[in-house]
C-alpha cells in the first residue's frame, strides 16, 4: 500500500510540474517593462531586452506618455518617426507542439485607423490579417489570440510590423505571451486527487481496526 501511495504521489507531483512548465511564458520582456522609464516618458531603442528592431527607426517604449498600458507601466508603439518592425527569436518552442500566442493591441488615442495597422508573423507566416482599430480618446486594449506550432529550429521568429501610414503615429502592443497547451487536463488532476484521497481513507480505516 505504501508503494502505491508513493507511486501516485510521485506521478501527481510530476504532472503538476509539467503543468507549470506548460504554462511558462516563453516570451522575454513581453510586457516591455525593461528598460524602465519614468512616468510620462518615452524613448526609441534599436534593442531592448528580448526584442530587436529589424526595420525602421526603432522600438518606441512608452510609460504612460500617450495613453495607459494594458498591464504594468509600459507598452510599445511601432511607428516611431517611421514604420518599424521588431522581432523576438523565441527559444523553447518544441517542434510540432501547439502553443497559444496572445497579446494586447490598442490604437494610439486620437489617431486614424489607417495609421494604426500592425501585422504579426510567426516563423515568417502572417497570422490573420492586418490589425487596426478606429481612434479612441484613450487606449482601448483588445486581446488577440492565435494557435501556433513550434518549429524544429533552435529558435522561432516572432515579428510585429507597423504597416499603417508612415507618420510617427502607430499601433500599440503590450503583454505578449506564448504558452504551451496545458498539461495535464483538469479532469486528469481530479482523478489523481481522488486516488490520493482514496488511499488516505483506506489507511485511516486500517488504523482504526
Amino acid at each position: 500500500m505504501k508503494r502505491n501511495y508513493l507511486s501516485i504521489l510521485t506521478t501527481t507531483l510530476l504532472l503538476l510540474g509539467l503543468s507549470t512548465l506548460a504554462n511558462a511564458n516563453l516570451i522575454i520582456n513581453g510586457g516591455f517593462e525593461e528598460p524602465g522609464l519614468g512616468s510620462g516618458q518615452f524613448h526609441v531603442y534599436q534593442n531592448i531586452l528580448g526584442w530587436k528592431a529589424i526595420n525602421g527607426s526603432g522600438i518606441e517604449v512608452q510609460n504612460n506618455a500617450a495613453g495607459a498600458p494594458h498591464g504594468g507601466s509600459q507598452h510599445v508603439e511601432l511607428d516611431s518617426h517611421n514604420n518599424s518592425t521588431m522581432e523576438q527569436k523565441v527559444i523553447g518552442a518544441l517542434a510540432n507542439e501547439l502553443y497559444t500566442l496572445t497579446f494586447y493591441y490598442s490604437a494610439r488615442p486620437g489617431v486614424a485607423a489607417v495609421s494604426n495597422g500592425i501585422n504579426v508573423y510567426w516563423d515568417g507566416v502572417q497570422l490573420g490579417g492586418t490589425i487596426s482599430e478606429p481612434p479612441t480618446t484613450t487606449t482601448f486594449w483588445t486581446k488577440y489570440t492565435f494557435q501556433v506550432y513550434g518549429t524544429a529550429n533552435y529558435w522561432t521568429s516572432l515579428i510585429f510590423k507597423a504597416v499603417g501610414n508612415d507618420d510617427t503615429y502607430g499601433g500599440y502592443i503590450d503583454d505578449v505571451s506564448l504558452v504551451a497547451a496545458p498539461v495535464p487536463e483538469p479532469a486528469t488532476m481530479l482523478l489523481f486527487g481522488a486516488g490520493l484521497a482514496g488511499l488516505a481513507s483506506t489507511r485511516l480505516r486500517r488504523k482504526k481496526k
